[in-house]
């Protein structure tokens, strides 16, 4: 069927970001998504700060034009925040997309995604993430996520982005587990994965901060998330995963 309607040629995207403590990075990542060359009404920004004690709030509302919405619980708990943007996002949505609030795009990112998605529209994707530049960057760190890139494509994960289709989440009723704050994105993404397809896509076009990668160590860094990714349920739950900033 031949499209006649440009608008049919773009995907809505909702952009949800939870937002802790992230008062150093949090500009960056407004920018990038104001400066993205995709039609406004074909995108909503949600920003949930939750349980912040610097300026993240402060800086979001001065930087955030008025179609994004800004919200705030006294909770810092990014599973329920990501659940509060659920709530909040636009029915016709097509896509919803989780981002870390230290995760940025580069101008054409939502073009080359939408492409990704429309040439697959007949596969039943329903779930997935992109490859992950360093930020900043060094030889070193490319490396990294290079392997990180992989890993994620291998075992069908996702890190600092996920991309998720909005029926999964606003008719057949996904959420993110509240009690987990570690490992959320996995849990969420197992339940969407027993309903459609996983989906990796290469670009050049997202950064994502090194910054626990330097302050924990490389090689620490991949040993902890291994234990935790390894740990039982029972035990993901309890686990307090330690905020740097």
């Amino acid at each position: 069927m031949e499209i006649t309607n440009p608008d049919d040629n773009y995907l809505y995207f909702s952009i949800v970001i939870p937002a802790h403590n992230e008062e150093n990075y949090i500009d960056k990542t407004i920018q990038s998504i104001k400066k993205l060359d995709y039609p406004r009404k074909k995108i909503e920004v949600i920003i949930i700060e939750n349980g912040s004690k610097d300026k993240t709030m402060e800086i979001t509302r001065q930087l955030s034009p008025e179609w994004f919405k800004v919200l705030s619980i006294s909770e810092a708990n990014v599973s329920k925040a990501k659940n509060i943007g659920i709530d909040h996002i636009d029915p016709n949505a097509d896509w919803v997309i989780f981002l870390d609030a230290d995760t940025y795009f580069e101008k054409g990112f939502l073009i080359e995604l939408n492409r990704f998605l429309f040439e697959n529209r007949n596969n039943h994707l329903g779930c997935g993430m992109v490859s992950l530049l360093p930020s900043p960057d060094s030889l070193s760190a490319r490396c990294w996520y290079r392997f990180y890139n992989f890993a994620n494509f291998i075992v069908r994960t996702t890190r600092s982005i996920q991309i998720i289709r909005s029926d999964l989440l606003l008719i057949q009723g996904l959420r993110f587990d509240e009690f987990l704050s570690f490992d959320e994105d996995t849990y969420l993404l197992r339940q969407c994965i027993a309903r459609s397809r996983y989906f990796f896509m290469k670009t050049n076009k997202v950064f994502s901060s090194t910054r626990r990668f330097v302050k924990n160590g490389w090689v620490r860094q991949l040993i902890e998330w291994i234990y935790f990714a390894s740990s039982s349920y029972e035990k993901k739950r309890q686990i307090r995963y330690k905020v740097l900033r």
